[in-house]
């Protein structure tokens, strides 16, 4: 096929390898990210404009009123950057070129893409700010800290300090003495604005993955090796979009989110990167002092409130008008939820404001383009921060050809000093408004002694470090698990990773089931004899034919701590644990019953609330899969199915994947996250246990060989209605394999080859 595009340097090609990835081949690297604008504007342009949309907090303008309340808040804090302005950047010549690819597929349409069709919508130019308000909304959504902090700060100043310290992370004496200081206004803040958050807060979504690189001093090869397995909701089209880039001696390989031209991991000749949701903390919450006269309280000065009113465009011709006050710190939340009818009650003389990191910080188009054309890990970092400014929340280890190796808090957060953020604070108090992070102090590894990084959303920072940034981390299994391989191996090989990327040992199971097992032995009841039974034999590995994990995960699906606080504290709170506030982890048996803690003189009713959830589970588990345990099968419960949201409608049908039984878990490596109504409660013909979480795709590179790298897709690269390529990686992804990926030219097997010239009439 012969395209003309305007703007174009020299002649070039895109080819389509009959896995469904895309092999830009030009003679410059501008004309190369022109290919790669244009090749995922024919396929994913719904999902381009959709996700622009949302950044730009217009998602109601698309999609309807539900979202009105998203792009309230999202406005508040100013996500789309308008407010900030649009700075210059030496990457901006790869966004334009990329734009001009993209743009140009929106200037050839005949018709209408169904998609839009469907949603009545019409496509539009895309510009250097919508680029730059997508790297903002990805730094805003993956990680909403926040309604923790809320949370727990109230917890904690309505029932007592002691009560909550061991459920906390880094929590500290300066932590306390705040929530002391702030006891009134903590003990009657409003848990509405959860809602702000987490608009549909029986579906939390959090962003995981697990990455690690060793150096050749450790891998088989003599040079570094890296496997990277971002985790996302399982989706058609796929988060990400895949495209091999080529220009000269020069080229690149990897993911990005469609419609920006961030390789967010990759490789190159030079380097090789991947990266994980980081869990940084950029949220910080302020208690302000109010006075009848609208004012705020800074230091010993009292400072009018800002009003900001702003018009939210709702589908369908309606809009609605949103008011609210800020202070210098950010917007009342109050005030926001009050007007979007959601019922805040305030507290007299206090308001709570929410400062995001990025809120008054300008961040530009071409932040991130530059990455792929750093020569070594030094190079790279320096790319990654503009400025001292990195528009993510992410963990990105890099490593070269050299044995460089760096890890990055890839991330723009407070420099926080005294406390660790944890609870809201004092807004009056200067000396907690904090300076930015900067890249020196985000620089967090170079050149390990051990020879290897890693990370899997945990805490990758302890006590060590400047300042606290993962305040809320998800759990450690994962990453201890692969510290637990790299720690006790060498001479790593390929399919050493492949092996590691696939394992259902779980850690955490290994961690809780001693305590666990503890309690349920003092049950004299049938069902729970059963229980301790298999989990007492269990080896920990969530594989699909193994019968303990049938009781284990669903167990800890009912959610036995919130029951058991609940039973202790009648507090609307612990009722929003963990759907509104899932950074909130520390609830196992052994955290509550730390020496001192007050819950030790509950510990009967503890047991009484793990035995009886658990015998429901065996009782729920037995009507579902029979009542011989020997039969039962983790895979008969825990099966993976995904679609396109429009698979009920012509022509998406047969967009989808599954159902296929599958291990792990969501502490696994071979990571698979659940959600459904579980055993004994699903109707007929529903998933108990249903995947929607997991590895988008799984990518392994070694760097003594950048043109042959292993990769699988979860679904496949197609986006567009009917795509032969929207599911083809998916058997190959759900065996555990990998397509060995060429990048060299004469080895591609070709599907499609598009032939791309000058537009010679512009």
């Amino acid at each position: 096929m012969k395209i003309t595009l305007s703007g174009v340097d020299a002649p070039f090609e895109i080819i389509w390898d009959t896995t469904g990835i895309p092999h830009v081949f030009a003679t410059t690297v501008a004309d190369a990210y022109r290919g790669m604008g244009y090749a995922c504007g024919r396929e994913r342009l719904w999902q381009v404009h959709q996700s622009t949309a949302y950044a730009n907090c217009e998602a109601a303008a698309l999609l309807g009123e539900r979202f009105v309340a998203q792009d309230a808040i999202q406005r508040a804090c100013n996500v789309h950057g308008r407010n900030t302005g649009l700075p210059e950047s030496t990457g901006d010549w790869i966004v334009d070129a990329y734009l001009n690819g993209l743009n140009a597929v929106i200037d050839e349409l005949d018709e209408l893409p169904p998609e839009f069709q469907f949603a009545g919508a019409t496509p539009r130019h895309f510009t250097r700010s919508d680029i730059a308000a997508r790297y903002r909304f990805t730094s805003w959504f993956q990680h909403k800290s926040w309604t923790e902090k809320m949370a727990i700060g109230r917890l904690m100043a309505t029932h007592g300090v002691d009560w909550f310290r061991n459920h906390v992370h880094h929590f500290s004496e300066a932590d306390e003495a705040v929530v002391q200081t702030l006891a009134e206004p903590l003990a009657h803040l409003a848990v509405s604005p959860y809602s702000l958050a987490y608009p549909e807060a029986s579906n939390v979504v959090l962003s995981g993955s697990n990455n690690w690189a060793v150096t050749g001093a450790l891998s088989a090869s003599g040079k570094p090796v890296l496997a990277t397995d971002p985790h996302q909701p399982h989706t058609i089209p796929n988060t990400f979009f895949y495209v091999h880039l080529h220009a000269g001696d020069w080229h690149v390989f990897g993911a990005a989110f469609p419609g920006v031209p961030y390789f967010m991991m990759g490789t190159t000749p030079h380097v090789a990167w991947g990266l994980t949701t980081g869990f940084v903390d950029t949220y910080d919450v302020y208690i302000e002092k109010l006075n009848d006269r609208r004012e705020y309280l800074r230091g010993e000065q009292w400072h009018p409130l800002t009003q900001v009113e702003e018009r939210i465009e709702i589908k369908g011709g309606a809009s609605q008008d949103v008011n609210t006050s800020h202070t210098s710190h950010g917007p009342l939340l109050e005030s926001l939820c009050n007007d979007l009818n959601l019922q805040a009650d305030e507290t007299p003389g206090y308001a709570t404001a929410l400062h995001w990191s990025l809120a008054d910080v300008p961040t530009s188009a071409g932040a991130l383009a530059e990455l792929p054309l750093a020569r070594n890990v030094e190079e790279f970092g320096h790319k990654l921060f503009e400025n001292d400014v990195c528009p993510l929340v992410n963990n990105i280890i890099c490593v070269d050809r050299d044995n460089g190796l760096r890890r990055f808090i890839a991330a723009t957060l407070p420099a926080r000093s005294d406390v660790t953020g944890s609870v809201p604070l004092p807004g009056w108090e200067s000396r907690f408004d904090f300076p930015s992070s900067t890249e020196a102090a985000l620089t967090v590894e170079v050149d390990p002694a051990c020879g290897y990084a890693l990370t899997a959303n945990n805490d990758t920072m302890g006590e060590t470090g400047a300042f606290y940034i993962h305040n809320f981390p998800a759990n450690s299994a994962r990453a201890d698990r692969i510290e637990e391989i790299l720690r006790n191996g060498q001479d790593f090989s390929v399919d050493d990773f492949k092996t590691a990327q696939l394992d259902l040992k779980d850690l955490r199971a290994a961690e809780i089931l001693p305590d666990l097992l503890d309690v349920l032995a003092t049950s004299t009841d049938e069902e729970v004899k059963l229980a301790h039974q298999l989990l007492q034999r269990w080896d920990h590995e969530a594989r699909p034919d193994a019968a303990a994990p049938c009781l284990y995960y669903p167990f800890l699906d009912r959610i036995w701590p919130r029951k058991f606080m609940r039973q202790v504290f009648d507090d609307p709170v612990i009722h929003a644990i963990p759907t509104a506030t899932p950074g909130l982890t520390l609830f196992d048996i052994r955290h509550f019953l730390s020496p001192g803690s007050p819950w030790q003189k509950h510990r009967e009713l503890l047991a009484e609330t793990i035995c009886a959830q658990m015998a429901d589970v065996v009782e729920a588990v037995k009507g579902m899969l029979g009542d011989d345990s020997k039969s039962w099968r983790w895979g008969d419960l825990h099966q993976i199915q995904f679609s396109h949201r429009l698979e009920r409608n012509a022509p998406w049908e047969g967009m989808t994947a599954g159902p296929d039984p599958i291990g792990g878990s969501g502490t696994t490596l071979g990571m698979a996250m659940h959600m459904g109504p579980g055993p004994g409660r699903a109707q007929s013909g529903e998933i108990p246990c249903r995947v929607y979480h997991g590895p988008a795709f799984r990518l392994i590179v070694d760097l003594d060989d950048p043109q042959h790298i292993e990769f699988v897709i979860a679904g496949g690269n197609g986006g567009k209605a009917g795509s032969e390529f929207a599911t083809n990686h998916y058997p190959m992804w759900l065996k555990g394999g990998y397509h060995r990926l060429s990048l060299v030219r004469d080895e591609i097997d070709v599907h499609e080859l598009w032939e791309l010239s000058p537009d010679t009439d512009n």
